[in-house]
């Protein structure tokens, strides 16, 4: 899913020129720990030519927004040009992520928004480009956007994960990079996830079912995925701290994570979000609070009780309060404005103080009404 989960301060000194690092850095401060009210904007967004990032402006004033996070692409697809990779940039020679971060950076009062970053870990076109790097399924299906867990752990497409955290951080030094679509369920049953598995776990083989098929509930299987998880973070979490001068030890390195309805505090180990495991090595975690199927605003509030009673330091979590909903409610496939609203104020419930909107794209004026009742100065 796309969560939107996520999370990108510009200075004027700021030029759009190569070589980047002549110019002054765009994002210069760390995300303060004090209560954040984001709005995530997607990527197309974020490079179409056509956006009005003065108008944006002034809605995140009316909101009260304390913080936007910019969609910064795939390592195949990135929103600016990079130089380990310049042919992936959607739109060579233009940062599409420094103009918006300019134009977003200072509100009309002159108070600085905290800007984030969001890295989207699919990889389709690297896929079609080489199949050996998709993640396999159980019965033999190869993934589609989705890496190997060995392609994550130890393979190419980790290792540029990493590599294009570390150049955002560097290039932008953004409050917070969050890593969005990193899941691990379903496509990790390759040779090569076995192998891993197999030195990992010290195991023979998958645990399986009475049918012999790979037991994709196991909790020892779920483990693993997230300790591989877990591991490609804290290479992305070393990979900042270890930037020039420190100028990467203030960026809060987050991931997105979906939750489990039923029982919040556990996570998701069947996806390799196992919570407690991911926040050995990720900042924060990023909670979908998308309200699919028969989900209502009113259970945000149960799943952040139920966290904080399980003993987490809520200030570790950002719930993100997703516009996408089925199609059999009205309108069809997006949440109401009325929703949105009560869903915002139950996600910001029994410590959590970070609450964000995904995605702008859906964004409605009623929306922004409602977040500027909810969220803006005279709430």
């Amino acid at each position: 899913m796309v969560a939107l989960t996520l999370v990108a301060v510009v200075t004027a000194a700021v030029v759009v020129a190569r070589p980047w690092h002549a110019a002054a850095p765009v994002l210069a401060a760390p995300r303060t720990p004090d209560v954040q009210r984001a709005v995530a904007v997607d990527f197309g967004v974020v490079t179409d030519p056509a956006t009005d990032w003065a108008a944006l402006s002034e809605h995140l004033d009316r909101a009260g927004a304390t913080s936007v996070d910019l969609n910064a692409g795939r390592v195949e697809f990135t929103a600016f040009d990079w130089d380990a990779h310049p042919d992936a940039a959607a739109e060579p020679g233009t940062d599409h992520l420094a103009h918006a971060a300019r134009a977003l950076r200072t509100g009309a009062d002159g108070r600085v928004r905290d800007i984030g970053l969001i890295v989207d870990a699919y990889v389709p076109r690297w896929i079609v480009q080489d199949p050996s790097v998709a993640g396999v399924a159980a019965d033999g299906t190869r993934a589609v956007y989705t890496a190997s867990a060995t392609q994550l752990a130890r393979g190419e497409v980790g290792e540029r994960l990493v590599a294009y955290v570390a150049a955002l951080g560097e290039r932008y030094r953004p409050g917070q990079i969050a890593v969005t679509e990193l899941f691990l369920d379903t496509f990790s049953f390759g040779d090569d996830d076995l192998e891993l598995f197999r030195e990992m776990t010290g195991e023979a083989d998958w645990p399986r079912t009475a049918d012999g098929t790979p037991d994709e509930g196991s909790e020892l299987i779920g483990t693993w995925r997230s300790e591989v998880l877990a591991g490609l973070l804290g290479r992305m979490r070393a990979a900042l701290d270890a930037l020039p001068d420190g100028r990467g030890t203030d960026i809060a390195l987050a991931a997105d994570a979906r939750i489990d309805w039923d029982d919040p505090a556990r996570g998701v180990p069947v996806a390799g979000q196992d919570y407690r495991i991911l926040l050995q090595a990720a900042d924060r975690l990023v909670l979908w609070a998308y309200l699919f199927g028969e989900h209502a605003p009113a259970d945000l509030e149960r799943v952040t009780a139920d966290l904080a009673a399980a003993g987490y330091d809520m200030s570790r979590f950002t719930m993100s309060v997703g516009l996408w909903a089925p199609t059999s409610v009205d309108p069809p496939g997006r949440l109401s404005s009325a929703d949105l609203g009560q869903a915002v104020r139950d996600a910001t419930t029994h410590g959590v103080a970070d609450v964000a909107v995904t995605p702008l794209s859906l964004m409605t004026d009623q929306d922004w009404d409602v977040l500027a009742a909810v969220w803006g100065p005279e709430a």
